[in-house]
């Protein structure tokens, strides 16, 4: 499996909502599939992204290091689907 976009944005979501369920309704999917989409995405870079707790998820290392690389390409490709669209 090789890491999309689609993944970064789905990382990125569940780092903003704070819980997979929430994320999971910001991206119109079920909870059930974001966490599996989780779970492989974790599985490809050999580590967990996101501490679940009763509260929610809140970033590893990892993650925060994978989120500050992923966000300026979510980001990039956002304005690029824009300008494509303008």
């Amino acid at each position: 499996m090789e890491l999309e976009v689609r993944h970064l944005k789905a990382l990125c979501a569940i780092a903003d909502a704070g819980s997979l369920h929430q994320a999971a309704r910001r991206l119109g999917v079920s909870q059930p599939s974001l966490t599996t989409q989780l779970r492989r995405i974790e599985n490809v870079l050999g580590a967990e992204l996101f501490l679940r707790e009763r509260t929610g998820c809140r970033p590893t290392s990892l993650g925060r290091a994978v989120l500050s690389r992923a966000r300026p390409l979510v980001d990039g490709m956002n304005d690029l689907v824009a300008a494509a669209l303008a």
